[in-house]
């Protein structure tokens, strides 16, 4: 009686599980801010990683993604000191970003179709942070570096909405099944808080209009030749609220027990 029951219920999960569909996807992002920000920062680049749970007969998905985005890099050459007084010349390299963790949903304009437009809507956080390393001129691929420090942290709430289309990949390859991979492409208008975040540059010189920066960000280094201890500035603090348009293309597989 209890194998039974096992089986019976097992059947009952397998049927239940194959009656979903789940969606994996990465995507290429490009984010060009926009309002205050487009003041201070250019532009960013980056990637998305997302998962989706689709019930088979609903259009809707929901479902999490997380992004990250670099949006400006510097490498300059300084001389550092170690703990024992000597010293060595090696590259300093500032890094600012932004990452997203939102909870997503989709509406599926036309169901199972080979083009299939949609619109989006997620919400979640946004952290926006500057990193400084320091590389060891013994290890050119920057595993271990020398010293490494996070020059600035901050976060917000933000939101986003927009569009995208998605394109059954058996419309480009005859042989293969439909409903398995899609190709995606989607625009979205992202809105948040006020948070406070560097670049490397000082927008206020090429735009007269800039928003000026709240603070400058120096690091210290010394001087091999005069063994003076030197700063050197690394990056502006803006603060502004964040605005931003997305643009996204990627791939997504489908896992399911059918079509």
């Amino acid at each position: 009686m209890k194998k039974l029951i096992l089986v019976i219920g097992g059947a009952l999960f397998v049927n239940a599980v194959c009656a979903q569909r789940f969606d994996m996807g990465s995507s290429f992002n490009y984010a060009k801010p926009i309002g205050g920000m487009a003041k201070n920062i250019d532009q960013g680049f980056g990637i998305t990683l997302e998962g989706a749970w689709l019930p088979k007969t609903s259009p809707f998905s929901i479902g999490a993604e997380f992004a990250y985005n670099a949006y400006g890099q510097e490498t300059t050459r300084q001389q550092f000191e170690f703990d024992d007084g000597t010293v060595t010349d090696t590259d300093v390299i500032v890094t600012n970003a932004f990452s997203n963790l939102y909870l997503t949903g989709k509406f599926f304009l036309r169901k199972d179709k080979l083009v299939n437009p949609y619109l989006s809507a997620k919400a979640g956080y946004s952290w926006y942070k500057t990193n400084l390393v320091i590389e060891d001129p013994k290890d050119p691929n920057g595993c271990s570096p020398l010293e490494s420090d996070k020059l600035l942290v901050d976060g917000t709430f933000t939101a986003s909405g927009g569009a995208g289309v998605r394109l059954d990949f058996s419309a480009l390859f005859r042989r293969m099944d439909s409903n398995m991979m899609f190709f995606d492409l989607s625009a979205h208008l992202t809105q948040g808080g006020t948070v406070e975040y560097m670049n490397v540059h000082n927008h206020t010189a090429q735009q007269s209009q800039s928003q000026p920066p709240d603070s400058d960000v120096i690091a210290r280094f010394i001087n091999n030749r005069t063994q003076v201890v030197h700063e050197h500035h690394v990056g502006h603090v803006y603060t502004s609220m964040v605005e931003m348009v997305e643009y996204r293309v990627g791939a997504v597989f489908r896992l399911s027990c059918g079509k």
